[in-house]
């Protein structure tokens, strides 16, 4: 039977205190720009990216794709163009991620001012290299690492039982993910649902599942999962 190991669930746990206690102290809560990771490859999550990108929520967030091809962009949003930075009416800037990450989020934030979030598309597997990026004294006190969350197509979940290892590849990007997102969950019956649900609650412990449709789910919610900590971590 698959099963994360309960050292990966402790690592999640170690990884949430390493992103709080990378940060000064002394900066202003206000000052910082909230990231949310979300993966895997293959899974409903550009639903989720095209919604934040098209519509008109308030928030100046920016997304970090490694793809431009991936999104649906409505033209008539798009107030500004460049080869990897795509701005848009309602505040949110679009940038495709080439080689360097660091230097990505450092344009980001030079140039658009003040950004409250930053969504970026990621294997949450690689949380751990992610997180070590906010050392680079540059961004470590301008940017917090808020959650990561795992999206999940519901319908997708048994369909290939006789290749094990994408199964196993799934689970660990649960087992590094403050939240899964179950979407999809339309497309299932009730019990079909809590079958997958029930299936995932055995083989990874103590992550959160929230079922929806198109991954329609509040921004809050993405944004805010993985805060604040409790005493016990």
């Amino acid at each position: 039977m698959l099963r994360i190991p309960v050292a990966l669930n402790e690592l999640r746990g170690l990884l949430r205190s390493f992103d709080r206690e990378s940060l000064s102290q002394d900066i202003a809560e206000e000052t910082l720009a909230r990231l949310a990771i979300v993966g895997p490859v293959n899974s409903g999550k550009s639903t989720l990216v095209n919604r934040i990108l098209n519509e008109d929520h308030g928030l100046r967030a920016a997304v970090l794709l490694n793809d431009f091809s991936e999104i649906n962009i409505d033209a008539e949003l798009v107030v500004g163009a460049e080869s990897n930075i795509i701005a848009l009416a309602n505040g949110c800037v679009c940038c495709q991620v080439r080689d360097d990450l660091v230097q990505a989020l450092r344009d980001l934030l030079a140039r658009f001012q003040p950004l409250e979030y930053i969504l970026l598309e990621a294997s949450v597997a690689e949380r751990f290299g992610i997180s070590l990026t906010f050392l680079d004294p540059s961004l470590r006190d301008r940017i917090r690492l808020e959650s990561v969350a795992c999206v999940v197509d519901a319908d997708q979940v048994f369909l290939y039982p006789e290749y094990p290892d994408l199964q196993q590849l799934m689970l660990r990007e649960i087992g590094f993910s403050d939240v899964v997102i179950l979407s999809n969950v339309d497309l299932l019956e009730d019990a079909e649902v809590e079958t997958v649900k029930a299936w995932l609650n055995i083989h990874v412990d103590g992550v959160p599942i929230v079922e929806a449709s198109y991954c329609d789910v509040p921004y809050e919610m993405l944004l805010g999962v993985a805060a604040p900590l409790t005493p016990d971590g």
